[in-house]
């Protein structure tokens, strides 16, 4: 017996479906760090754009709606750290600058984390706003290193 059911979908996939793709500008951590400037630049992207950096350190995606940030960049050849691909860890961790994103699944960062830190872990993250910038690879930051040998 062939019976069709109804696609199901959450009321967030469907209202991502009928958005066009959101603009990720991303920065990787270690290109900061490389580079002398401070995560708290209110023109660090902006210095980004303006050095001669290299697709893995800096650069512009379309990514969409309903695909994780993580799998948008994999599917660009960028190579983001991770781990569990599950929300329970701190490896992919990346700090949102402009835009919303929101997570799926978050079993590792606590709500502070998230709120006033823009902390959001890639690989259940998905962009909301048209446009977001997001630092990328900060597992290699101090705090995130210490929060994931704390907790993990």
């Amino acid at each position: 017996m062939d019976i069709e059911l109804p696609a199901v979908r959450s009321h967030a996939e469907s209202e991502a479906e009928d958005r066009p793709p959101s603009t990720v500008e991303y920065l990787d951590y270690r290109t900061i760090e490389e580079n002398g400037w401070d995560l708290e630049d209110d023109d660090l992207f902006e210095k980004a754009a303006a050095a001669d950096l290299e697709k893995s350190e800096y650069g512009v995606i379309e990514a969409d709606r309903n695909e994780s940030l993580l799998r948008t960049a994999e599917e660009n050849d960028l190579k983001w750290p991770f781990q569990c691909r599950s929300g329970s860890c701190a490896m992919c961790t990346a700090v949102l600058k402009e835009g919303e994103a929101e997570m799926d699944v978050n079993l590792f960062l606590e709500d502070e984390e998230v709120e006033e830190r823009g902390m959001r872990l890639t690989c259940t993250c998905r962009p909301r706003s048209d446009e977001v910038r997001i630092v990328c690879g900060a597992i290699r930051m101090e705090y995130v290193r210490d929060v994931a040998q704390n907790r993990g």
